[in-house]
């Protein structure tokens, strides 16, 4: 059989990267959505009050409160087993905030006394 005088390793190595740009694309592309989830799921921890409206027990689940956190908004947090809540009383809440959402968990304890 005769010899390729095109297959020598200088010319499998230029046929490796003669799509170079579409592996620079594409390596970007990856570190893009690496760096913003890494980004979107840091976020920061607030302590806030807020005032329970009512207290809910959906079957098959935690008691939950519905928490006035200022005047335009509302929040459902889940409470933990020791908590004396009820509606009218003070909550200390945890927000947490992100690029994308802020979600709202209750503080240890939540509710004082």
């Amino acid at each position: 059989m005769a010899h390729d005088p095109f297959n020598t390793p200088g010319d499998r190595f230029r046929a490796l990267f003669r799509y170079w740009q579409a592996y620079l694309l594409i390596a970007v592309l990856i570190a893009l959505v690496i760096e913003r989830d890494r980004f979107a799921s840091s976020g920061k921890d607030h302590l806030v009050a807020g005032e329970v409206m009512r207290i809910e027990t959906p079957t098959g689940k935690p008691e939950q409160a519905v928490v006035r956190v200022n005047s335009q908004q509302q929040a459902t947090v889940a409470l933990p087993a020791n908590a004396h809540c009820h509606s009218g009383s003070k909550i200390r809440l945890v927000r947490h905030d992100d690029v994308a959402r802020h979600d709202f968990r209750a503080a240890d304890p939540p509710c004082a006394g």
